[in-house]
Parts: C-alpha cells; structure tokens; sequence
C-alpha cells in the first residue's frame, strides 16, 4: 500500500487517545462512571477504523465479522454510557440480541454471499438502532437540562443522524462498492473527516459537561454539612443572598431551631448517638417543610429555616407541626426522645439578616 495510507491511521488514533483520557478520567480522579462507557465507545470503533483504513476489500471481507464485533460494541458503550448520563433505562439484553443479529448477518455476507455494500448497510443500520435507543431518555434530559447538557443532547442526536444518513448514502449511492478500492476511496476519506469532527466535538461536549458538573459538587460539597447533608451556615447565606428577598417575593420569616439538652443526649448515650439524632432531626426538618423553604445546620446542635409564608401565624403553624412530629417520634436504638424549641422572627426590608438571626 502506498505510505500516504498509513497517515489514515491518525484519525482513529486520536480517537483512541480521546477514549483513554476518559477511561483514565474515571478510574483515576474518580469521574462519573459513564465516561467510563464514553471512552470504550470510542475506542472499539476506532480500532476497527484504524484496522480497516489499511485493508484491501477482500481483507475486510475476512475479518468484517470480528471487525463488526468492535463497531458494535462502541455503538452499544455509546449508547450505554449516555443511558448512564441521562439515568434511564438501558436495554442490554436487547442490544446484545441487535448485535449478534447484526454480526450473523454480517457473516452471511462475507462468507456465504459476499456483499461488502450489504455488510457496510447492516453495520450502519445496526449501529443506528443500538444508539436510537436511548434517545426517548435523551430527549427527556434535554427538557429538564441546562445550556450545556442541552447542547450534548443536541449533538447525541446529530451522530445519530449522521449515521443513518450514512446508512442511506450506501443504500442509494454505494451498490458498486466491490469495484472499488473502498479505503483509499475518496468516499472513506469524507466518512474519516466527518467521524472525526463529530467524535472531537462530542468529545468536547463531555468533557465540558463533566467539568462543570464536578465544579457543581464540589461547589456543594463547600456548601454542605457533611454530617446532616443540609446547607451549613456558609451555604445557607449564599442561597438567602440568591433569592434576593424583598416586599415584592412575600413574607420570609427566620426560624431558629434548638435542640433541647443535646449536651445531654451527648453524655448519657454517646456522641454516635447524638450524631444519628442529628441526622434525624435534620431529616425531619426537611420532610416537614416545603421544597422552596431553606433549611440549613447553623451549628452544634442549631438550625436555621427560611420560610415564605402569607402571615406570621402560618410560618408559626408550619414550624410548630414541625415541631410536634419531632417530639413524637423516638430516636436510635436507645428510643430516645427529643424535643426541639423554635424561635421566630419576620424578615423585614429595611432590616439586615443578620440582626434578625442574631
């Protein structure tokens, strides 16, 4: 073969270098487990690209089942690793029946009937559908997605278009490929150019994604006790500052909640006990208020609760419910009682959070 073939080989190698980073991502800084799936699907089919970009057609036809094998299994990672993303459902039993249909079908026409047009179109459509799976779930990602995760939605969809365009382009325009050399075709060097674009941008699109999820978490986790998982109090100023509170949002009331004796609690049955008490009462906090109410761990033994009430009367009917259930209930396996005092005060206008606080 002529050398200039061999610069064919960069394509699927940057492929395969974008599919280690992000195998390299998960395993080693502890990144979402479907770049894991992200970086497989790049490198089965990018194996297989590489592979054929340097055979004669009847190569490929030899070893276009175990070629197929690879593509597959990158079309199924795909498609698997952006169920992971989306947290749906990821039908392997069915994909894994799709593709052993599809190399049978491939082995038909390579050893029985030999195709390469054919064996090209079962590749493609096979692929289409392994990934058309989860587009129901992409689709109801990007509905509830911000910007960025909207565009990787919208560039899933775009491979998986590019593909069954791809499909259509054999159907229509490649019945003659067996007279042809197919990988130094000029149609092989416009599907590398077109693989490689859309791979690299989709490659970007995760990337992106996935750093500014990262940046999320660890952003909360600043902003979390650790302990209870609620806001603590470095958190729970930054949320009231973002909410901007004035006359015109409501009526905001600060609710301070204390738990009686803890110190107590502490020593008659252990600091493990009083951790689990607080974990608890925190729970409670959260079950009994409402999902726009800011509940946070102000310190110790202290929480602080913003409530948007109509009045005082019904931010006070609200916490001492609240109040009441926390009473009620019996806590760890000692059936310790608690009980909790709340301490009440509007929010005004003209008046600093911090002097209604403290």
């Amino acid at each position: 073969m002529p050398d200039s073939q061999y610069f064919l080989l960069v394509v699927p190698s940057c492929l395969i270098l974008i599919g280690c980073v992000f195998i390299a991502g998960h395993f080693l800084f502890r990144a979402p487990r479907f770049l894991f799936w992200i970086g497989i699907g790049y490198i089965l089919p990018s194996l297989a690209l590489g592979m054929q970009s340097l055979m004669t057609n009847t190569q490929m036809t030899m070893t276009s089942p175990w070629v197929g094998i690879l593509y597959l299994g990158g079309a199924w990672a795909i498609a698997h690793g952006m169920a992971i993303k989306t947290k749906s459902k990821n039908y392997t039993l069915v994909c894994f029946a799709l593709a052993a249909w599809g190399v049978f079908i491939l082995s038909y026409f390579a050893y029985v009937n030999e195709q390469l047009w054919l064996r090209m179109l079962t590749i493609n459509f096979v692929t289409v559908c392994l990934e058309a799976m989860v587009l129901p779930a992409v689709y109801a990602y990007f509905k509830r997605s911000k910007i960025l995760n909207k565009i990787l939605c919208i560039s899933y969809f775009v491979m998986v278009v590019y593909t069954a365009l791809r499909a259509a382009a054999i159907l229509l325009y490649l019945r003659n490929v067996d007279s042809m050399m197919l990988s130094a075709s000029k149609w092989w060097m416009m599907m590398l150019a077109a693989s490689i674009l859309l791979s690299i941008w989709f490659a970007i699109m995760i990337a992106a994604t996935t750093v500014k999820e990262l940046f999320v978490t660890l952003n909360d986790e600043r902003y979390r006790d650790v302990l209870t998982g609620l806001y603590n109090r470095r958190g729970f100023f930054e949320k009231v500052k973002a909410l901007r509170i004035n006359r015109s949002s409501g009526s905001f009331y600060i609710v301070m909640c204390d738990i009686d004796h803890f110190k107590n609690i502490n020593d008659t049955w252990g600091h493990v006990a009083g951790d689990k008490i607080l974990r608890s009462v925190a729970k409670a906090l959260k079950d009994g208020m409402r999902e726009h109410d800011v509940i946070a761990r102000f310190g110790g033994e202290e929480f602080i609760l913003l409530l948007r009430c109509p009045d005082h009367l019904a931010a006070f009917k609200l916490a001492d419910r609240v109040r009441s259930e926390i009473a009620q209930q019996a806590y760890t396996l000692h059936k310790v009682n608690v009980t909790v005092s709340f301490g009440m005060a509007a929010v005004e206008d003209n008046r600093p959070l911090a002097k209604v606080i403290f």
